[in-house]
């Protein structure tokens, strides 16, 4: 039976982008569904230019807003998932829970802090990203995919809104472990998850409706490569057709970015990492973001293609002739070839600022006027005095092939956090958001950049 349950003893903080937080009823539900969805909702004030929080928990409650990642809605403000890792804070994470909350316009602040479902101890290891949301653009319906150890990964649906979720499982894992990096994608009353497998799978499930079972198709290796690996990205064009990007490994540990197209039997390699381990270093592990332009799929993605050299604060590459940050597009709708990969350069007009890395995260958006933004989460600490020092780092480009990094005016942030996303907002204007880590206090945040 669909339910709803209120739960008042844990408290989280949202500030809207006025001068103070205000406390958070934490809510947990099964749902229940509305009909017609969409109807009514009214757009309001969008949230205001520049940095503002979108959550912010109570000093040593856990860790909140780990995995968090973001889509519009129909106004193109923000709907927000994340995970709560051990929210009571006792070193027991039986407790996790995947939360949600948006943008509203009325009220000019973020909803009330919702508890989709308690899920348990989950692998949050960097970069597994273990929370995707989507919006169906035809029907309303609000989803969130993510994992539920023991379970497999769960799909959690909203058609009022988000004021209350139904709870299905997508598929569980094919081996002794729990699946990871959930991706979800809706439109038409169609949901299309994938995610990969602890046989190192990428599976991709789709179901049309709200009941019954999801199909399902395993994603093919590329040439000369055993095993997929996550993170993973997956985007549905302009005719509602899904594609899906991943990375491949061979014995050697040298790997391949992959595009699929589920329905084909093959999957074309987009670029290679050239002579570097894709696993090695865990701090230079690779992760993908797809979109799609009408029909062609576009990439951006993080992949070390050269041997790291030792620089400041351990190994990585030192020069713009270095990137470690790319993008790519496809001749065609079904991505059998791609171009050379771009690669974004390095922030500032100084060699030290050369340093300004990135890593694991990125987000990527295609404006209707060809223009390309591509963000990096930036993770190590920095001053934000020196032009563009600090993050998140975004760079820029009319053409899609010359791109100009720097960060944000006005900056707070001696780095862009992690689990960072991106969608454009209007014409050439880009929404972040991202998890920042308060290690001294113990006070983390999601915090939402909307670009002026």
């Amino acid at each position: 039976m669909l339910r709803s349950l209120v739960v008042s003893s844990l408290v989280v903080v949202a500030v809207a982008c006025g001068p103070r937080p205000r406390p958070m009823d934490v809510e947990v539900d099964a749902g229940t569904m509305m009909d017609p969805p969409d109807a009514g909702r009214p757009q309001g004030t969008d949230p205001a230019p520049g940095f503002s929080i979108v959550a912010e928990q109570p000093v040593g409650q856990g860790r909140f807003g780990v995995s968090v990642t973001s889509a519009p809605d129909q106004f193109n403000q923000p709907l927000v998932a994340a995970v709560w890792d051990d929210p009571n804070g006792d070193g027991q994470r039986s407790d996790t829970r995947v939360v949600f909350t948006r943008w509203n316009g009325e009220a000019k602040a973020f909803e009330t802090v919702k508890t989709v479902e308690v899920v348990g101890e989950v692998d949050l290891s960097h970069p597994n990203r273990q929370v995707s949301v989507a919006r169906d653009p035809v029907t309303g319906r609000i989803g969130v995919a993510y994992v539920k150890p023991g379970v497999g990964v769960r799909y959690a649906f909203s058609d009022d809104e988000g004021a209350n979720f139904s709870l299905s499982t997508v598929g569980q894992d094919p081996g002794s472990g729990d699946p990871s990096n959930p991706v979800l994608a809706l439109r038409g009353g169609i949901a299309h998850v994938a995610y990969v497998t602890s046989t190192e799978q990428v599976l991709y499930r789709t179901r049309s409706g709200t009941a019954g079972a999801f199909t399902e198709a395993t994603a093919p290796i590329t040439v000369g490569q055993v095993a997929a690996f996550g993170p993973i990205a997956m985007g549905l064009d302009s005719a509602g057709a899904p594609g899906l990007a991943y990375f491949t490994k061979g014995a050697s540990l040298r790997g391949t970015l992959a595009f699929w197209r589920p329905g084909t039997s093959t999957a074309t390699a987009i670029t290679d990492s050239n002579t570097t381990d894709v696993l090695m270093p865990v701090t230079r592990r690779p992760s993908v973001s797809l979109v799609f332009v009408g029909t062609t799929p576009r990439v951006a993605f993080h992949l070390l293609r050269a041997d790291p050299v030792a620089g400041m604060g351990g190994p990585e590459p030192m020069t713009d002739a270095n990137p470690e940050l790319w993008t790519a597009v496809a001749s065609d709708a079904a991505g059998t070839s791609w171009s050379a990969p771009v690669g974004m350069p390095r922030t500032g007009n100084m060699a030290a600022m050369r340093f300004n890395s990135t890593r694991w995260y990125q987000g990527l958006a295609v404006h209707p006027n060809g223009s390309v933004t591509v963000a990096g989460a930036y993770l190590a600490n920095g001053t934000t005095m020196t032009q563009c020092a600090g993050g998140p780092k975004v760079a820029k480009s009319t053409d899609g092939q010359s791109f100009t990094t720097c960060v944000p005016a006005n900056t707070p942030y001696g780095q862009s956090g992690e689990w960072l996303t991106l969608f454009g907002h209007a014409p050439g204007k880009v929404t972040i958001t991202f998890f920042i880590e308060q290690r001294v206090m113990m006070r983390n945040q999601i915090v939402l950049y909307l670009e002026p």
